[in-house]
């Protein structure tokens, strides 16, 4: 028994060795292909950037929209192309909308086949919930883990995972969208901020577009808008729903003009969808155009009795008057507006598949304008009145913690924020109770703050391994990034140091004014999003050391000064 005992610890130590010989030279390998690969005819460096919507996404010109466009890896791209000409920069924007580390990584494995990146910058972590974690290996201890024998079967089993995961870039068919791993799969709590048509609700409900229109979501909120339109083109022709969808794809696509054309040819082809003007409005908002929206919402109050499902539609004609009185800066005007409205909660009940529930966006509406005016225990009311009705939403939290900052009642907002860490387990309010305990001079429980979330939410630290694992194993340069105005000692909780990775420190970019940079959480689920201002002083501090590392990394490829800004 000794001997056999003996014999297979000297076989796998032997092992151990081998595949340790076998690992460098394979990394090596790697290497001087993504080398190889730059020093080729294209002279292309291609950078992958992932995360979710606040790498997806920023804010737009207007302050009201957040867009692809305006992205810090979209504005990275034109400043390393424009700070040097040795070389060209692709940029490639693999954030995702609600995305969480599990989603990042399932659409990992496909971009990096696709796109033979030289560099990933990863920023991620946010959207990660308690129940994420998919079983696998991580309840080893890092010394067991780091064996190459250990990480053989952690790659075999990641390779696995990512074929059985993997999206790729192809268009999806509706009878594939329930095989999308959960983090990648749109539910109904977002199709219903964006369908909102009558003819999807009902007990005559024709609801044979439902997998189509997930498929389409999916499509936009990772990054593929093309695919999207075209795929939303499609379901309006086969199934006639999907006008809405399509006009809200395009508009965060710089095409308004073009989302108004749809609008006004599914009003002319189904007069009857009253919401179909509810959408042209809120298009004609988006452009500024606060008159014409009027106009149409005025014209559909009129038509009210000629629609489908009238008093669904009369909530949202509502809704959209009051929005135009809110963007005028007629906040009174508003309130009254809104007083005249009266939700039913058993019709938002009935609707909530496709459509938002009214009755919370008119408290939530209702709050931000008893705060302008300075109404601060009205707006209070409405806003733990839409909290009530839609527990855990973020922007209503927002809102409301502002109201309560503005009164001096920092210990509300505390007690309010560890109500939704209860509510909805999810990283990104710690970070968001974090930011409170350093307005509030508590700065010294942020530490153990993030401890008892990493604790909760262990997905953040797993992903970020298998991240490291994919880049090594790719012979990829990884550069691990933390979220503006957070430290790097806090990164670290679940994005350790390691050979090879290099870290960014954003902890104090947006100090001088963080009001300029960072945009206001209107969108769903937001987080800490950024301006336009924002996206371009982050793109600017990341390609310092893109820079650096692209002229460390391929000295044929950049001049050593390479980083340094051409003047």
């Amino acid at each position: 028994m000794t001997t056999v005992l003996m014999g297979t610890v000297f076989s796998l130590v032997l092992l151990e060795g081998m595949l340790s010989l076998l690992y460098r030279g394979f990394v090596r390998y790697q290497e001087q292909q993504n080398r190889a690969a730059v020093q080729g005819g294209d002279d292309e460096v291609r950078v992958l950037c992932i995360g979710e919507s606040t790498t997806a996404v920023a804010g737009d010109e207007t302050g009201r929209l957040l867009v692809p466009h305006t992205s810090y890896p979209m504005q990275l791209q034109r400043i390393l192309n424009a700070r040097q000409s040795d070389v060209r920069f692709r940029v490639i924007n693999s954030g995702m909308m609600g995305g969480t580390t599990e989603g990042v990584m399932a659409m990992l494995g496909p971009a990096m086949e696709a796109y033979q990146p030289h560099i990933i910058i990863a920023m991620m972590g946010i959207k990660d919930t308690a129940d994420l974690l998919q079983p696998g290996l991580e309840w080893l201890p890092d010394g067991v883990r780091a064996l190459r024998t250990v990480q053989l079967i952690t790659w075999a089993t990641e390779a696995v995972r990512l074929r059985r995961e993997a999206t790729g870039a192809t268009v999806l068919n509706a009878d594939d969208i329930t095989d999308l791993p959960d983090g990648l799969r749109p539910g109904h709590n977002q199709l219903s901020k964006f369908v909102k048509e009558t003819r999807m609700v009902g007990p005559d409900a024709d609801i044979a577009a439902d997998g189509d229109l997930q498929v389409a979501t999916h499509l936009w909120f990772t990054d593929r808008h093309a695919a999207a339109v075209d795929r939303l083109q499609r379901i309006i022709t086969e199934h006639g729903v999907g006008a809405n969808l399509l006009a809200r794809v395009l508009v965060t696509n710089r095409q308004a003009d073009e989302a108004e054309r749809v609008m006004r040819r599914a009003i002319a082809a189904v007069p009857e969808e009253g919401m179909y003007r509810v959408e042209l409005a809120a298009v004609l908002v988006d452009q500024g155009r606060l008159d014409d929206a009027d106009a149409v919402l005025a014209e559909a109050r009129a038509e009210l009795d000629g629609f489908w499902r009238p008093a669904l539609v009369g909530e949202y004609i509502t809704l959209g008057q009051a929005q135009v009185a809110q963007e005028r800066g007629q906040h009174d005007e508003a309130i009254s507006i809104l007083d005249e409205m009266v939700p039913s909660f058993e019709r938002d009940q009935a609707n909530k598949a496709y459509f938002p529930q009214a009755g919370a966006l008119r408290a939530i509406a209702l709050g931000e304008s008893f705060a302008a005016v300075g109404e601060l225990d009205k707006a209070e009311e409405q806003l733990t009145l839409a909290l009530r009705q839609r527990p855990g939403a973020h922007a209503t939290m927002w809102l409301l913690g502002k109201v309560y900052r503005a009164q001096g009642r920092f210990s509300d907002e505390k007690a309010l924020r560890r109500k939704l860490i209860a509510k909805r387990q999810r990283m990104a309010e710690y970070y968001e109770l974090a930011k409170l305990f350093r307005l509030n001079g508590d700065e010294a429980r942020i530490s153990d703050l993030f401890d008892e979330g990493l604790a909760q939410i262990p997905s953040i630290g797993a992903n970020h391994r298998r991240l490291y694992a994919a880049a090594e194993r790719a012979g990829v340069q990884l550069i691990v990034m933390q979220y503006p105005s957070f430290s790097l000692e806090l990164l670290h909780k679940y994005a350790p140091e390691a050979d090879g990775v290099v870290f960014i420190d954003n902890e104090h970019i947006f100090d001088a004014d963080p009001d300029r940079y960072f945009f206001e959480p209107r969108f769903p689920n937001s987080f800490s999003h950024y301006t336009v201002e924002g996206a371009a002083l982050l793109a600017e501090h990341v390609a310092d050391t893109v820079l650096e590392v692209t002229a460390a990394q391929f000295p044929v490829a950049l001049p050593p000064d390479a980083s340094q800004p051409r003047r």
